[in-house]
């Protein structure tokens, strides 16, 4: 069975391999933006299908796969409520990921590096770069992350509505940054973030959740919330190093957390302005 064979847990991933030669990795991370972002929709709507957008939902597994492979799969629906458009929730979660590793320093207590951030593009909707992580329990992880992002006034996939996304992916194989499985745990994580908008009703003083949408009102009495569901597929290799389950939970954890972490800081970046 082959490494793309392995990988059929994961709905989100697409076998990437990046050789030496920039012209071709560009070209590589070009062609797969439109794959990546459909793809990325498409899993969201499946699985929220059944869901009230309108309340929060959190769901985790975390199993080890049939080579004893750690793995965790998440999904959550959050909803940011009275912003004033869901174009600047995007760019506050855009200016999120490009200090990631400072926020999941400062949050997480994991002394996070950046490397070799490259993008393409003025609007730098295509990325590709490393994070290595020091974590508390003395391992080191390492990530080789693809990352890309575009707004959509409105999407076929959505009624035509509009929406923001965000689809991250692993690099299963780089010639120019080969993965260190002597002295790093690697971690292979496809995530994808979709925002949609919806206008709902103010909620009253002592009027209950369930209410505030039963009955209609003016324009001055909505407020816009902007809907964030969150997948995240995980898997953590240490082919070479003996790691602790109670180290991989932990990782699985800081994972959750990093959810957080970014709703936290879109909040922030929005209250600032």
């Amino acid at each position: 069975m082959n490494f793309q064979e392995k990988q059929v847990w994961n709905p989100l991933y697409t076998y990437i391999h990046l050789t030496q030669c920039w012209d071709k990795r560009k070209q590589i991370l070009v062609g797969l933006q439109d794959e990546k972002l459909t793809s990325a929709i498409q899993y969201v709507q499946a699985r929220s299908q059944h869901l009230d957008l309108a309340r929060r939902h959190r769901s985790e597994d975390r199993y080890e796969d049939s080579d004893g492979v750690f793995c965790c799969n998440r999904f959550e629906v959050n909803q940011l409520v009275g912003v004033r458009s869901m174009k600047e929730v995007y760019e506050a979660a855009k200016f999120f990921l490009t200090n990631v590793e400072i926020s999941t320093t400062e949050a997480l207590g994991h002394i996070t590096v950046r490397e070799d951030y490259d993008s393409i593009g003025d609007d730098g909707s295509i990325g590709s770069f490393r994070l290595i992580s020091a974590r508390p329990s003395g391992i080191v992880t390492e990530s080789n992350k693809v990352l890309y992002n575009r707004y959509f006034d409105h999407h076929e996939l959505l009624g035509e509505r509009p929406c923001a996304v965000m689809a991250t992916d692993s690099v299963d194989r780089d010639d120019l940054h080969p993965y260190d499985p002597k002295s790093r745990v690697r971690l292979d994580v496809s995530a994808t973030l979709v925002m949609t908008e919806v206008g709902r009703r103010k909620r009253k003083h002592g009027e209950r959740p369930q209410d505030s949408g039963s009955e209609a009102g003016s324009c001055e009495d909505e407020e816009l919330t902007v809907v964030i569901q969150c997948a995240t597929f995980l898997k953590a290799l240490a082919p070479e190093i003996d790691v602790h389950t109670d180290a991989l939970n932990a990782i699985a954890d800081g994972t959750a957390s990093w959810v957080k972490v970014m709703l936290q800081s879109i909040r922030d970046f929005i209250n600032a302005l």
